[in-house]
């Protein structure tokens, strides 16, 4: 009876990604926005800046009784609305466009966990927010002599208001079915709560009915929280600010995290 013999099995390589799966969606949601950063961070930037030259310029010879120059009170309320903007822009833009061309799909169909998946983007958006801040502010110390009076105040306030701006994207990138809802939010909600919260003005000369519904305006708590920080004085307590601040980042990352988990939003 003859014998057969086997050459032997051929030796297959396990396969190794390049990269971390997470770390290949963070670069692959940082580079979106670096390849169109004219749009992505100049604009942002250059819009904030002519509110510091029109307004704390032109108009700070009628401002009396805030303390400091009326530029230095604007910045730091303009800086805040200037990183809700873009985590906004950033996640809507981002999460949108990924459900409506059905890439999405994809990535929760692969290897990366949900919560892997809404890290990277949180922390794509929060970056973008540190790079517009930190050139905002690049031009408008200078501008208006802004300093920091309460630095680790304010090392504990950032993370939050930049964790509000990211996940308030990503749960408006979730919800909206087309841009129309995308432009809609931004003009008819965040625009009026930014305006009405305190930038331009301080809430405590207003009548008391106007104060409380200020105190209403989650925008509010952001801009004193980051106020406080800058000069050391805010129109409410400076640990009532950063609890409410860190309340609403902790509350809208639970929202966005039960998206992701649930993932129903993300696929319709």
């Amino acid at each position: 009876m003859s014998t057969v013999l086997l050459d032997p099995a051929t030796r297959v390589d396990v396969y190794e990604a390049e990269r971390p799966p997470f770390r290949w969606l963070l670069e692959r949601e940082v580079l979106r926005y670096l390849r169109i950063w004219r749009y992505a961070l100049v604009g942002p930037v250059l819009s904030t800046l002519l509110f510091v030259v029109v307004f704390g310029t032109v108009l700070a010879r009628h401002v009396e009784g805030i303390g400091v120059s009326y530029g230095q009170f604007i910045v730091p309320g303009l800086v805040v609305r200037a990183i809700v903007n873009v985590g906004y822009y950033n996640g809507t833009t981002s999460l949108y466009e990924a459900r409506r061309d059905r890439y999405l799909n994809c990535v929760l169909a692969s290897p990366l966990r949900w919560w892997e998946i809404l890290s990277a983007l949180t922390l794509a958006a929060v970056l973008r927010g540190i790079l517009v801040a930190l050139a905002v502010l690049a031009f408008a110390v200078p501008l208006t002599g802004l300093g920091v009076d309460q630095p680790v105040y304010l090392l504990l306030v950032a993370p939050a208001v930049l964790l509000v701006a990211a996940q308030v994207g990503i749960i408006a990138g979730a919800y909206a079915s087309s841009l129309d809802h995308v432009y809609s939010v931004e003009s008819l909600v965040l625009l009026p709560l930014g305006f009405l919260g305190g930038i331009f003005y301080p809430v405590s000369q207003l009548p008391a009915g106007w104060q409380l519904v200020s105190e209403l305006n989650p925008f509010f708590w952001l801009v004193q929280a980051g106020r406080y920080g800058f000069l050391g004085t805010a129109d409410v307590p400076a640990a009532a600010a950063l609890g409410v601040v860190w309340v609403l980042a902790l509350a809208l990352t639970a929202w966005s995290a039960r998206v992701f988990a649930t993932g129903r939003r993300l696929k319709s």
